[in-house]
């Protein structure tokens, strides 16, 4: 399904791997609710969407190099590709406990050099902008920088929970500066320009992912050993201010989408984005229910519980939009001989 949609290698979008991200932690998150068939499932279906895309993506910057390379100095498209990175430690942080630990390990290996080189382009891009530039370019798509990172710190954590302590909390705290800045530009974006009911596309929801994410390394910190720490107290308040915000920007999301498709009639549409919209729900999922067990307030874990099945419900809905889009571009691609292009990712 996957390397047909994609066909031809020039037309796979730079954030391709933004299903692997929502399929495997929703697989997280079902697993803990207890439906461990379901989340076996899903695993399955996140490993074979990875290396078909993997292969895809091998053939694309063999054949397209110089395409491939235009996307990392774009400030629309580059910030897609730390999905990549993302997409790898998600299924290594699932695949870290049993017999799969070498190919976790494999997977943390392989993303980890990624994003430093990724964020050395993204850094170029934006500072080719300028302040004012930037200003008017930032968007939703840019928090998967701090996703991408926090990928980093969650896998290395779920590989060696008691290792190298310092290096992880050091980047989980530049994965929350990060988030800050990001954050701070967004806004900044709104208040002065606002934003046209097309702009507000679905990366948008990785506002709450990232602070999810974020949310969640923080938590495994904590149980890993930061909590026996002097910044254990301030640290665990920082968390339940984390979950706030991410709990508060879930309405805000769910009525901008109200917005945008109800009032103001933008066709609701298949689009590979909408993946961006799986991956914060149950990364948030996720998290509620880590911060419950680290801190003590469980009711907490009920709510992640809930959440689980509500971003598995989700996980369905783009499924099946992803299907029937598929069919749609085969009915046209067998109308006029042509693949259609799927929409450019973060646009």
């Amino acid at each position: 399904m996957w390397m047909r949609w994609a066909r031809p290698d020039r037309e796979l979008p730079p954030g391709g791997f933004a299903p692997v991200m929502a399929t495997g932690i929703v697989s997280q998150a079902v697993g803990s609710a207890g439906a461990r068939w379901l989340s076996d499932g899903l695993l399955a279906v996140a490993v074979a969407m990875y290396g078909l895309l993997l292969a895809a993506w091998a053939r694309r910057v063999t054949r397209h190099r110089h395409d491939v390379a235009a996307e990392l100095r774009d400030p629309a498209t580059v910030f897609g590709f730390f999905t990549f990175v993302a997409g790898s430690d998600v299924l290594a942080t699932r695949l870290a406990a049993g017999p799969w630990w070498p190919a976790a390990a494999t997977l943390l290996a392989v993303a980890l050099p990624v994003w430093p080189a990724l964020m050395w382009c993204a850094g170029r891009v934006v500072r080719g902008l300028g302040p004012a530039g930037a200003l008017r370019r930032v968007e939703g798509g840019w928090f998967l920088c701090v996703v991408g990172l926090q990928s980093v710190v969650l896998a290395a954590g779920a590989l060696e929970p008691h290792r190298a302590l310092a290096a992880k909390t050091a980047g989980w705290a530049l994965g929350v500066v990060l988030y800050v800045v990001v954050a701070t530009g967004v806004a900044g974006r709104l208040l002065r320009f606002g934003v046209r009911p097309r702009e507000l596309t679905p990366p948008y929801w990785v506002t709450m992912g990232a602070c999810a994410i974020s949310l969640l390394a923080g938590a495994r910190l904590v149980a890993q050993g930061l909590g026996t720490s002097p910044l254990r107290v301030p640290v665990e308040g920082f968390l339940l201010v984390m979950w706030g915000w991410a709990t508060c920007l879930l309405p805000v999301l769910v009525a901008a989408g109200v917005w945008r498709h109800g009032v103001h009639r933008v066709p609701l549409s298949y689009e590979p984005t909408w993946w961006t919209i799986v991956f914060p729900l149950g990364m948030y999922s996720v998290s509620t229910a880590a911060v419950g067990a680290a801190e003590g307030p469980y009711g907490l874990v009920a709510v992640g519980h809930v959440m689980a099945w509500a971003a598995s419900v989700a996980w369905a809905l783009v499924s099946f939009g992803a299907w029937a889009g598929r069919r749609s571009g085969q009915k046209k691609w067998s109308r006029n001989g042509k693949v259609p292009r799927p929409a450019p990712s973060g646009r």
